[in-house]
């Protein structure tokens, strides 16, 4: 073999190494694990400025009571902020979460259990199919994406 051949083979180990996905840590899936804990945490006791600090700055969501994103969060603060006002408690249960994460995305799927206490009104109990994309900004997962879908009574 000439040095030429060496040479395209070793070039091309090496691109094939440059460009391939890195592994995730098992650190990035524990923090991943550490920042949906904050997540489900701050939903449940209505705290509007713990939960901002996890959206990113281009988050979009697609809630389960609405055909329509909200885009960006300013749309997300005002419809929580609404929520937070109108409920006397918001209890949202993960069932089995499943982390994933590929370099710096991260992505947590699996089903929910949401019980609002509306102020003025019965328990509402919505049972969820859930999707969040995460991305680390400045070493830190911040929500960019997520989409929650109802499960209809019987399925």
């Amino acid at each position: 073999m000439g040095l030429g051949y060496k040479a395209v083979v070793l070039s091309g180990v090496l691109t094939a190494l440059l460009f391939a996905p890195l592994p995730a840590r098992s650190d990035d899936v524990a923090d991943l694990k550490t920042a949906f804990e904050q997540l489900v945490k701050a939903l449940n006791s209505r705290d509007l400025n713990a939960l901002s600090a996890l959206w990113h700055e281009q988050i979009t969501t697609f809630q389960p009571n609405s055909p329509f994103p909200l885009d960006g969060p300013a749309m997300q603060r005002r419809v929580f902020q609404s929520l937070f006002e109108n409920a006397e408690s918001i209890t949202a249960i993960p069932i089995n979460p499943q982390f994933r994460v590929v370099n710096n995305t991260g992505m947590v799927w699996g089903y929910f259990t949401l019980i609002i206490k509306p102020k003025d009104g019965p328990v509402q109990t919505s049972f969820l199919r859930s999707t969040f994309i995460w991305t680390k900004a400045d070493g830190k997962w911040v929500e960019l994406a997520v989409h929650h879908s109802r499960i209809p009574a019987g399925d």
